[in-house]
């Protein structure tokens, strides 16, 4: 069974020249649905009373049989026979136009729609029923936090059934589509109890008391966790056999080779890389400085690799030193110190999931040392994080998985941050910009932080010719504009001994 993804695009910048030129689009092809709608209506209407006739007919001539199959090149014998037949073509003839007609009219509203979506009307409205949502679920949690998240584990529940029901399975990917209406403003309320912040941040802060929880769960478990697994940091270049990551002419390629980079990560014996290993590619420039792109991989959970799950807790602190001295944070700024990364040479960075936090944490707490231009996540949750205000964002989520919902809040909606959210659309939904496919085996529904579905949800938006969408991506793009110069791959370890002390 083929996944679909149909995404809608949230925040970033557009001209008042645009709204005019998407308002009017949407307000034609809006028209024409009406009219055609009402067309197909009358079509409908007369092939009803056509129906009607025909059977006065047969009313005033009992003897007549009706036709009981398709009609013949060639009229039956009779006047009343020929009136008979004729009505019935009518009929036909009416429900065939009336049927056509009608097609049309939902093509209409449907790009239609999809012009709403790339201009963003039903977006906002969709952004703030969002919020509210949130915001009540988060009061309720920071009240209760025991019995939402009953509430929630009974969602989950039912949403396994559903999946059993329907694919035989008890699956997590289930649970989580179900609980995604609730997921950012549970964690937000709960936070909120464990930051002990107060009522007015409740009302007035989504996602603050989630960062603040983090900052204090830091303080006892970043250093109970360098005694377990050692607090040294040891960096080396590595040389791949095959090069899962190349030259990047856009978003789209670069998401593409981050889903690469994490393959080939998984499958030591062919790429010749292996866990906590990213990807830092050059492009030179015609005035001799260079612009980089970094790519990071998410959390491999490896007992001696800075990608572990603890140090997502770091990352998501409210307080940047905690953030900055992540295991994880230190191997990507040392790893691009080492490939020689200036200061002053711009620099777009790429993450999914743990990557895309560490992204946000250099493009806001290495600010004295990395000119960071452009940061590109997927199914990160990175919304608290303190992003340099000339740093653009591009951040793709799916609005049912969990982790781009660890931060409790939805990202800013602003000029330079845009976020494009998928969500998983019915699996014969295959038209023509109405979504995109999922590049994934088939099989039980699986969880969608899957990269593959971060990949459909940006290539469903980018269908939609957004200008907001098409401007970071032009950003993106120039960003690292230059003559790709390769691909450098540093793989990083934490143990007791290393070349670097925490």
């Amino acid at each position: 069974m083929t996944r679909y993804v149909t995404s809608s695009v949230h925040g970033g910048s557009f001209g008042v020249a645009d709204d005019g030129a998407y308002l009017h689009a949407h307000r034609t092809l809006a028209s024409q649905h009406d009219v055609l709608t009402a067309c197909a209506a009358r079509w409908t209407r007369t092939a009803c009373a056509l129906s009607s006739r025909r059977m006065d007919v047969s009313v005033r001539f009992p003897a007549t049989a009706l036709p009981t199959s398709t009609p013949s090149m060639h009229a039956p014998d009779g006047d009343a026979d020929m009136l008979m037949h004729r009505i019935a073509c009518a009929v036909d003839a009416c429900n065939d136009v009336g049927v056509m007609v009608r097609r049309l009219a939902d093509e209409c509203g449907r790009l239609a729609d999809l012009v709403a979506r790339a201009w963003g009307i039903y977006n906002a409205a969709e952004s703030r029923n969002r919020a509210r949502t949130t915001k009540v679920v988060q009061l309720l949690a920071k009240a209760d936090p025991l019995a939402m998240s009953v509430i929630g584990l009974g969602m989950g529940l039912f949403g396994a059934g559903y999946g059993y029901a329907t694919e035989g399975t008890f699956g997590v990917a289930h649970m989580s589509h179900a609980t995604s209406w609730m997921q950012e403003g549970l964690l937000a309320g709960i936070g909120d109890r464990m930051s002990g912040a107060s009522p007015l941040d409740t009302i007035m802060r989504n996602g603050s008391g989630v960062a603040a929880a983090a900052g204090r769960i830091t303080a006892i478990s970043a250093p109970a966790n360098d005694l377990v697994q050692g607090s040294r940091l040891t960096i080396r270049q590595v040389h791949a056999l095959t090069a899962p990551v190349g030259y990047a002419d856009n978003t789209a390629t670069a998401l593409h080779d981050l889903r690469g980079l994490g393959r080939a990560n998984a499958d030591t014996a062919r790429s010749g890389l292996s866990y906590a290993t990213i990807a830092i590619s050059r492009y030179a420039r015609a005035d001799g400085t260079n612009a980089w792109l970094v790519t990071i991989p998410g959390t491999d959970g490896q007992a001696d690799s800075p990608l572990g799950w603890e140090q997502n807790v770091e990352l998501m602190s409210d307080d940047a030193t905690e953030r900055a001295h992540a295991d994880s944070a230190r191997f990507v700024a040392e790893a691009m110190r080492r490939a020689g990364v200036a200061c002053g040479d711009p620099v777009a960075l790429i993450g999914h999931s743990q990557g895309g936090i560490i992204a946000a944490t250099i493009a806001s707490d290495y600010t004295d040392e990395f000119t960071v231009g452009h940061v590109v996540t997927a199914g990160s949750p990175i919304a608290n994080h303190p992003v340099a205000k000339g740093t653009w964002v591009t951040s793709v989520e799916m609005d049912d998985e969990l982790v781009a919902a660890l931060d409790g809040a939805a990202n800013p909606e602003q000029g330079r941050w845009l976020t494009v959210r998928g969500s998983l659309a019915h699996e014969d939904d295959d038209r023509l910009l109405a979504s995109s496919a999922v590049d994934i085996a088939e099989g039980p529904s699986g969880l969608t932080h899957d990269l593959a579905y971060h990949e459909a949800a940006y290539a469903s938006a980018a269908q939609l010719g957004t200008p907001a969408l098409e401007r970071h991506d032009d950003h993106f793009r120039r960003t690292i504009a230059g003559e790709y110069q390769g691909t450098s791959y540093w793989q990083g370890r934490i143990g007791d001994r290393g070349d670097e002390d925490r």
